[in-house]
């Protein structure tokens, strides 16, 4: 699994044309589908504090964090579920949970550079295959929670990368991350014509500045450890700015 292919998967949902409404999907399969993106979130989350933790980056709250955000994707793989059919579904369902079992045991593995290239393959592999499952459960739909799941994993996914720069793992690594910072930048823009509450509209404004914090310490990140922290924690900021505004979105 390359590198491009799943930055390509993680943004598939945002930046490609939808047909239809997403008023017209099932509750459950739009539940499933979100659950799906959630998979590939937190796979790129557990890279990035593996990363983290090897290089001694806000190390003891990666490893906390790390804990934490293991429990939290095999949770979302379980909602993800094995649905019966379609058959293609089913079998990208069930590849998922084999994938995310095989993640978890990688991401025990002790934080060094060789265990992050092999968490990494895994990592793209699972967001691959999480992305396509949530076109599957959900297709032609352009839900505005699937999107601000997307943001979230793109955030984590740029910060992982410039880690990996850092670390010296991986190669044209600048340019994935400019490609993940773009990703980023469009799946907001999109979410400025998603219906809006005051509730939503002041989230989405605080994302913007967890964003802009992101990118300014992504551009400074090959100067040193202190941007890299900023945006380590930038990154978890948006995710949870993400997850709030998907659930305002999701709200009756």
């Amino acid at each position: 699994m390359t590198l491009p292919r799943a930055a390509a998967a993680l943004a598939a949902l945002v930046l490609v044309p939808f047909l239809a409404s997403a008023a017209t999907a099932h509750p459950d399969a739009q539940a499933q589908s979100l659950a799906a993106l959630r998979v590939a979130t937190l796979a790129e989350r557990i890279a990035k504090l593996q990363a983290q933790a090897g290089q001694g980056l806000l190390a003891e709250r990666a490893k906390r964090s790390l804990a934490q955000a293991l429990r939290q994707l095999e949770a979302a793989a379980r909602d993800v579920g094995r649905p019966a059919a379609p058959a293609d579904l089913h079998e990208s369902a069930a590849i998922l949970q084999i994938l995310v079992r095989e993640y978890h045991a990688w991401a025990l593995k002790p934080a060094n550079r060789e265990n992050a290239r092999g968490l990494g393959d895994r990592c793209d592999e699972v967001a691959w295959t999480a992305a396509k499952a949530a076109r599957l459960f959900a297709p032609g739909e352009a839900m505005d929670a699937a999107r601000a799941e997307q943001v979230a994993a793109l955030g984590q996914r740029a910060a992982r990368l410039a880690l990996w720069r850092h670390w010296s793992v991986g190669t044209s690594l600048d340019n994935e991350i400019a490609l993940a910072a773009a990703q980023l930048h469009a799946a907001l823009e999109a979410l400025h014509k998603a219906p809006t509450t005051p509730e939503s509209e002041s989230e989405l404004q605080l994302a913007e500045n967890q964003a802009a914090f992101l990118f300014a310490a992504l551009r400074a990140s090959d100067a040193g450890t202190r941007a890299l922290e900023d945006a380590a924690k930038a990154s978890d900021n948006l995710q949870e700015s993400m997850e709030r505004l998907a659930r305002l979105y999701n709200a009756p």
